[in-house]
């Protein structure tokens, strides 16, 4: 229960924060920020400092307006820090985050009576690796030659970019973090200056000192705050927990954009195996062993492990060669090919079962051989090799065996067999492009990820807040928790918007003479944008395919060339500038986008008044994840339309029309050009899920 003085103290922050930022008092805000602090308050702890009852999990959905990131910092900060845990706000979106960052929580800082520190956590992709750099330009220099057997090797034009970057992180001007350089560095380059969690050796390495990384997540260690995205919060969990960020057990989390997360961890949890990209690197492997052994020479200890290796390889390697003009048969012309129910075609998992066989001993091999390097690095070990082999060689061979284990985790999700009953795996194929050429990817991913976030994050955390302004699909939260695991006992809450939709907004759903299924409905679309739409005001049209945008750009860049805009011919942020320059100079803009642009998006006044929504954003039907859960919801008796296809549309339809109304002084009207909604039964589920906007 929360108790009287934590009640007192909150209520005085608010009264604090009020006061110094002048902003007006909100019911919505108050009631979200009492249910959050009733829910951490009613966290009972063992007499290890974890919890150990049924609460301090709390679900809110926010209305826009509400002031949310005020109201979760305010009610969950002093919980945190009279527990002693950290307080971890997670993201899904890279200007959420910098908004969290470089404004709420400053803002915060400098307003309330309660000290506090916060910091950054990013993934270890994010950093400079100094010893990565020192290798590249060794590598230009003509001193090393291992990184050809690997990866790219660094070009040549590239050595000015890596001798100031060098020169910058030496003399303090810069911190090593991608994100803070002044110029965008390109991904081929990036490449060769940062390091994997296996290529790294951590306290062994020379230039661990001065690490960027290492450096950022000490600043962790003395923050109150650490605001993340899901993606890290997620591989972290992945590792144990604990890995980069701190342990579940001892972390409040607040997951903003909520919605995102159990599509997040989908991705987080895919496989994928290209047989092309497979035979390159077991080559260039083979290739190295062959070097290295001439190099360093072999151990006692790994002589007979790596004596086998290269046989190994070429094992594998003969398994792949049957694997591909086996996949080439199935897929055909076809850019995809689904396996139903998740089941591969037998002789094509026999085939993936024959790679495991000599791929065990091989990552074997490569695990001893990286933990022997590691451990010659160390001055304070006696060594198997030498320092210098060990410099040059614990890098390559740890990108190796990472992806030997890669390679092994998917053939086991694409090689298992569900027991009778369980959720089925999807597994499917697909066409990418390699090279010159193209190369098919095998893919694997679970179709739900409720049982992962269950078992490793809502079952161990000290607590959690799960917020966004789209949690509920339907006026309902169900979806959200059968997708993320949230448990039954969470208190669920939603704060309405303070915002007067009546009287702000008008919504117009459109009855065009043809529906979307219709060849007419480009045409039809077409003819109601050319007159409805002005000029002279800020407009977006949000579309749910690319190439109903760029057939509907085609036929309105001649005389709409000084107003458009449109997403995939210039960066968003370039094209959110343009508008708002066009905007604030008195002129039209018109933002033709998809759908990014129909979330985050933040065009307050007169940025935006009329929002165009060309059809409901049904969720593309060939997804394969997608396809497998509505084909096993189908094997089950129930609807996959109604429970995960509508819902879904319901949320995202919502989340478009949130880019209307931002403030209590905008105005404008919503027009939807899709005839469903007043055709069809289910038009009214979705009309009814959204704001409160006068129809007309």
């Amino acid at each position: 229960m929360l108790s009287s003085e934590s009640k007192e103290r909150i209520q005085a922050l608010y009264r604090e924060c009020i006061k110094a930022l002048d902003l007006k008092p909100r019911y919505g805000q108050r009631v979200m920020i009492a249910e959050i602090a009733k829910s951490l308050g009613a966290i009972h702890e063992d007499d290890k400092g974890q919890r150990d009852n049924d609460n301090g999990i709390a679900v809110v959905e926010a209305g826009t307006g509400t002031g949310k990131t005020l109201a979760y910092l305010l009610a969950a900060l002093p919980m945190a820090i009279e527990k002693e845990k950290k307080l971890l706000i997670s993201t899904a979106t890279v200007a959420l985050q910098e908004q969290i960052l470089d404004k709420d929580l400053p803002n915060l800082k400098k307003t309330i009576s309660l000290p506090f520190n916060f910091a950054l956590a990013k993934g270890r992709g994010r950093y400079l690796c100094l010893l990565k750099l020192d290798k590249s330009l060794q590598h230009l220099s003509g001193l090393l030659s291992t990184v050809d057997l690997f990866e790219q090797t660094p070009e040549e034009q590239d050595r000015e970019l890596y001798e100031s970057l060098l020169q910058s992180y030496g003399s303090g001007k810069w911190d090593g973090d991608r994100d803070r350089l002044t110029d965008a560095i390109e991904d081929k380059q990036w490449s060769h200056l940062t390091a994997t969690h296996r290529e790294c050796s951590n306290r062994r390495c020379p230039h661990f000192q001065n690490c960027a990384f290492y450096k950022a997540r000490n600043a962790m260690e003395d923050a109150d705050v650490i605001v993340a995205n899901h993606d890290l919060v997620l591989a972290d969990l992945s590792l144990g927990g604990g890995a980069v960020l701190p342990a579940p057990e001892k972390t409040i989390y607040v997951f903003d954009e909520g919605h995102h997360l159990a599509d997040k961890a989908l991705n987080h949890f895919r496989l994928e195996v290209g047989v092309r990209a497979q035979r390159q690197w077991l080559q260039q492997l083979e290739k190295g062993i062959e070097q290295f052994v001439a190099a360093s020479g072999i151990p006692h200890s790994i002589m007979h492990s790596l004596t086998e290796a290269p046989q190994n390889i070429r094992d594998i390697l003969q398994s792949i060669s049957l694997v591909w003009p086996l996949l080439m048969d199935m897929i055909g012309d076809q850019d995809r090919l689904r396996f139903e129910s998740g089941k591969m075609p037998e002789n094509l998992r026999q085939l993936l079962i024959n790679i495991k066989g000599p791929l065990q001993p091989l990552l074997l091999c490569l695990d001893k051989l990286n933990d022997m390097l590691q451990k010659s690095l160390d001055p304070k070990e006696d060594g198997d090799f030498t320092r210098d082999v060990a410099e040059a060689w614990q890098a390559p061979m740890g990108i190796m065996f990472s992806r030997a284990e890669q390679l092994s985790e998917a053939l086991s999700w694409l090689c298992a067999e569900e027991a009778e009953g369980a959720l089925p795996v999807a597994r499917w194929l697909s066409k990418t492009p390699f090279g010159d050429g193209w190369d098919i990817r095998l893919s694997a991913s679970p179709i739900a990820v409720a049982d992962q976030l269950r078992k490793n994050l809502w079952w161990r955390c000290y607590g959690a807040v799960v917020t966004s302004a789209t949690l509920t699909a339907l006026n309902s939260f169900n979806k959200l928790s059968w997708e993320s695991g949230l448990p039954d006992w969470a208190n669920y809450q939603r704060v309405m918007s303070p915002f007067d939709y009546q009287k702000l907004g008008e919504l117009q759903p459109v009855s065009l003479a043809s529906d979307p299924k219709s060849d007419q409905f480009q045409a039809d679309i077409e003819d109601w944008l050319k007159n409805n739409t002005d000029l002279s005001r800020g407009t977006l049209v949000l579309f749910s395919s690319r190439a109903q945008l760029e057939a509907t750009r085609d036929t309105f860049l001649h005389d709409w060339y000084d107003q458009l805009l449109c997403q995939g011919f210039l960066p968003k942020a370039e094209i959110v500038r343009r508008h708002k320059e066009r905007i604030d100079n008195g002129e039209g803009s018109i933002i033709f986008g998809l759908a990014s642009f129909a979330e985050g998006i933040d065009l307050p006044g007169e940025y935006v008044t009329h929002v165009v929504i060309v059809k409901i954003p049904f969720a593309v039907p060939d997804d394969p994840i997608q396809a497998a859960i509505s084909e096993w919801m189908e094997s089950r008796g129930r609807n996959p339309f109604m429970e995960l296809t509508l819902p879904a549309a319901s949320i995202r339809l919502v989340q478009a029309c949130g880019r209307l109304i931002r403030t209590e002084e905008d105005r404008g009207r919503i027009s939807i050009l899709d005839k469903r909604l007043l055709s069809h039964r289910y038009g009214k589920l979705l009309l009814d899920s959204l704001p409160p906007f006068k129809r007309i």
